[in-house]
């Protein structure tokens, strides 16, 4: 009577992860990586882009192909409650459905009349996991049949929560959440999930800040804060850097949970880091957990000030990254043609965010296209 889950963060199959693969098929998982995670019972994903033959322009538009999912046949489920998902509208999120049922993809979020959590039962272990977003870079139309749970509407979070405890199920909600580039939970959000796990959730995991987060405990029940991205093509080294999430579930209870460090290299593939890098990442979710801890009462003034740490980190990851990958000509060349995603950090960082539940990654006057940022 014993379970182990894996959940893995966004994996993102377009843009330049999609070209890179079409020009020269490659793995874009290591062999070894694989395997360690075909060891779990059953693993969770979330699916940062759309599965659709749309030709991408828009370098925050992300249209993924259909043969890389070939390559992910040991995930089971993707979760497609992300503000990604309506990249391409009703028609991309409907092609992408009937690819994922073509490849024998489970999946979850998207729904038209009621939602179903993702149930999983071995053993004498019943456990749901519930999907939900904070956001959506464009919001569905009137016409479009999908729906998706969303924060700001509770609610029918707290109903299927109850649900399925009330059914004896050990119910995890995994909720793509966060303020952009902070590996610390925003306050508006953590209250919610906090609220969440009083309203019966017994674990409660989160994606969308493109970087690796922390962990706490709250009344008992475990959370885990951005496990960041899985596989994507984000040009600063806290992007490319996760964490896998593994829980062992016996008797309707988490007896052991770990992360293990990956990386994504600048091959675009997904592996272990060596044994520097991987302390390394792992020192990061421990100090990020603790500090946690540490300012649990005065978690939102002890955020105003971090977040903007947070900002500043991310920035000076990014130039380290592009100068080390293009030279210092190439960096600030690079930097010249996104101004305008230069602008918005500088704007973010001056900027109180603590009582915001969400930003937007996708700002239509910032967008460039992707030729421009090759």
């Amino acid at each position: 009577m014993t379970m182990k889950l894996t959940f893995i963060g966004d994996v993102m199959l377009g843009r330049f992860v999609r070209e890179k693969f079409e020009k020269k098929a490659y793995d874009l998982v290591s062999d070894d990586l694989k395997k360690q995670i075909e060891e779990s019972d059953y693993v969770v994903a979330n699916l940062e882009s759309p599965v659709t033959n749309v030709v991408e322009s828009d370098s925050l538009k992300f249209a993924g192909n259909a043969e890389l999912l070939d390559q992910f046949k040991w995930i089971n489920c993707f979760s497609l409650s992300n503000n990604h998902i309506n990249d391409f509208g009703y028609e991309g999120m409907r092609e992408t459905i009937s690819n994922l049922k073509a490849s024998n993809f489970e999946y979850n979020g998207l729904f038209e009349d009621i939602y179903c959590p993702t149930i999983i039962e071995s053993e004498g272990e019943k456990i749901a996991v519930i999907t939900c977003a904070d956001m959506m870079n464009y919001e569905f139309s009137a016409e479009c049949p999908y729906k998706t749970l969303r924060v700001n509407r509770p609610d029918e979070i707290v109903s299927c929560i109850k649900e399925y405890k009330h059914k004896g199920f050990f119910v995890i909600l995994y909720a793509h959440v966060g303020m952009l580039f902070s590996r610390y939970p925003n306050p508006v959000i953590r209250d919610f999930i906090h609220s969440m796990v009083d309203e019966g959730a017994d674990c409660v995991v989160t994606a969308h800040p493109h970087c690796l987060g922390g962990s706490e405990y709250y009344k008992g029940k475990l959370i885990v804060y951005s496990i960041g991205d899985f596989l994507m093509d984000g040009s600063s080294f806290r992007r490319r850097r996760a964490g896998i999430l593994n829980i062992r579930i016996e008797g309707g209870e988490i007896k052991e949970w770990h992360i293990v460090p990956v990386v994504t290299n600048n091959e675009l593939s997904v592996c272990q880091p060596d044994e520097s890098l991987y302390r390394k990442i792992l020192n990061s979710f421990e100090y990020v957990s603790k500090k946690i801890a540490r300012h649990s009462t005065e978690y939102k003034s002890f955020y105003k000030k971090q977040y903007r740490k947070e900002l500043i980190a991310h920035s000076w990851s990014t130039i380290l990254f592009e100068s080390k990958r293009r030279g210092i000509k190439g960096m600030l060349r690079i930097l010249a043609k996104r101004r305008g995603a230069v602008k918005e950090i500088s704007k973010r960082v001056l900027t109180d965010r603590s009582g915001m539940s969400y930003d937007a990654d996708a700002i239509s006057e910032n967008n460039i296209s992707i030729e421009e940022i090759r």
